[in-house]
């Protein structure tokens, strides 16, 4: 019994094989349709008879190379209408059947099967000459919001430098554009949230000269913000990105913020100082008024302030609002501590005096952030309120309805 259903098992896989040798003949028939041809094929993609063969993924990745340059030779055509669509999906299936060819028969010469590739030559030619073209599906993916697909192109073309069937063509593995592309599929990862693809990507796009920092900017966003966060990680890419790029706002504002969560705003200072020292912007100047403010240098902070608004360029109205805070926050320590006093204590009232002529010389500035930027209520307007309670009961009434309590 058990001789027989053996054969009766050999005989069904004999004609599952021949089935699927047969979806490659049906497929091969069809090449005339490419379309059709891909569809027939697909069976023979998956079946562990006919997948392990490189034939079998070298007329798959034909069919989508006949779909491919019937969409693209449209593009040059006068008045020609291409399929963008079915263009880039196509080209992406022939990378992924040609490296899959490539990578049957590559195990067929190390099982011996095969003294040496056959394939490999022509296929590596052909997916050099039409690598570029991912970039501009990428650029078309991530321009319609369709990050999905935006990191599935950037993905190849960053990858190809590290697919075996490219290793010997120095132009792809000292290709410049990896690098560059390498930041859009790691911006792509991150609005898709594929923290593992930020990271992956992140790291080789991070070496580019000019837009390394969207890179670093991902990386950073994964290791302080995922749900296992990584703050040994997170400092030193932030550091690393302050170090490679100084112009860069995001990594010394993060950095300078670190310093002030961990106490260590001298530490903050002597670094704004440099940094500074070789780009004077506004904003690494009011990084450096916030750091003395933190540090309760009032005088110290008020003159940095009037450094900016003397320029009349950016952040004037932050200026104006944060020397207001330098006053109203030495009245607040007052207002805590006369809290803790009765009425008819005479420190109170001397208290009560300071705290109103506190609350006085940060008025104005206020006042003046207010017209300046009406709509940033978050610069002025607690504290404003908070004042004109103190100060003049009209001006609160006024406010307090404009502010919509």
């Amino acid at each position: 019994m058990r001789k027989v259903l053996f054969t009766v098992a050999l005989f069904f896989t004999a004609c599952a094989v021949s089935a699927q040798e047969s979806v490659v003949k049906e497929a091969k028939s069809a090449k005339g349709n490419p379309e059709e041809a891909a569809k027939i094929i697909e069976p023979a993609l998956v079946d562990p008879s006919t997948a392990s063969d490189p034939e079998t993924w070298k007329l798959a990745g034909d069919f989508q190379k006949s779909i491919y340059d019937e969409e693209n030779m449209k593009l040059y055509i006068p008045g020609g209408q291409a399929d963008t669509a079915k263009l880039y999906n196509s080209l992406a299936k022939m990378f992924e059947y040609y490296t899959k060819c490539d990578e049957m028969e590559q195990a067929k010469v190390k099982s011996g099967e095969l003294k040496k590739p056959k394939l490999r030559k022509k296929l590596a030619k052909t997916l050099a000459a039409v690598r570029p073209q991912l970039t501009n599906a990428g650029v078309e993916a991530f321009n319609a919001n369709n990050y999905a697909n935006a990191l599935k192109y950037f993905g190849m073309f960053v990858d190809a430098p590290q697919n075996p069937i490219f290793e010997d063509n120095e132009a792809i593995q000292n290709d410049t554009l990896t690098a560059l592309f390498a930041n859009y599929a790691a911006l792509s990862a991150n609005f898709v949230k594929d923290n593992a693809a930020v990271i992956k990507y992140g790291k080789i796009g991070k070496e580019h000269k000019e837009e390394g920092y969207r890179s670093l900017m991902c990386m950073a966003e994964v290791y302080g913000k995922s749900e296992t966060p990584d703050s040994v990680q997170w400092l030193a890419t932030i550091k690393e990105g302050v170090e490679k790029f100084p112009a860069q706002e995001y990594f010394i504002g993060n950095l300078m913020d670190y310093y002030i969560q961990k106490g260590k705003i001298d530490e903050g200072l002597a670094q704004i100082n440099d940094i500074i020292a070789a780009n004077p912007s506004p904003y690494f100047v009011y990084v450096k008024g916030v750091l003395q403010y933190e540090k309760k240098d009032y005088d110290g902070a008020i003159a940095t302030f009037n450094e900016i608004i003397a320029k009349n360029g950016e952040f004037v109205a932050e200026a104006y609002a944060k020397i207001g805070d330098c006053y109203f926050f030495q009245g607040q320590d007052i207002e805590e501590a006369n809290s803790k006093l009765t009425m008819d204590d005479p420190k109170y009232a001397e208290g009560e005096a300071k705290v109103k002529d506190f609350y006085g010389k940060a008025q104005p500035f206020y006042e003046k952030a207010k017209e300046l930027a009406p709509d940033n209520k978050q610069l002025w307007g607690q504290f404003l309120l908070r004042i004109y309670w103190k100060l003049n009961k009209a001006e609160y009434d006024a406010l307090e309805k404009e502010l919509g309590y």
